[in-house]
């Protein structure tokens, strides 16, 4: 018998420093370090990646699914995450950037 998997969505926060998550409706959460994120832009692209994908596993677990992420950087709501290329890296890691 295959167990029923959850559909969320996740928020992803990223700083100069640290790299968090949460899903819902589950709100489960996790945080990790960073040192690849400086001044507003993504530093090194696979690094920025294998930690997205990294973090989203280790929360998802083996009950739930998550497929987009809608992310937020601490430059706020104006900050271009196009131009910063943050979401060039969620879509690396195998996730949708959600708006």
């Amino acid at each position: 018998m295959e167990k029923i998997k959850t559909e969320e969505i996740g928020d992803l926060f990223v700083s100069e420093t640290e790299l968090s998550v949460k899903l819902l409706p589950s709100k489960k959460c996790a945080a990790r370090p960073i040192r690849w994120f400086s001044g507003g832009c993504v530093t090194d692209l696979r690094l920025a990646a294998k930690d997205i994908s990294c973090l989203v596993g280790r929360v998802q677990g083996s009950g739930r699914v998550v497929r987009g992420l809608i992310v937020v950087t601490d430059r706020g709501a104006s900050h271009d995450i196009e131009a910063a290329g943050v979401a060039r890296a969620v879509e690396k890691a195998g996730f949708a950037v959600l708006r």
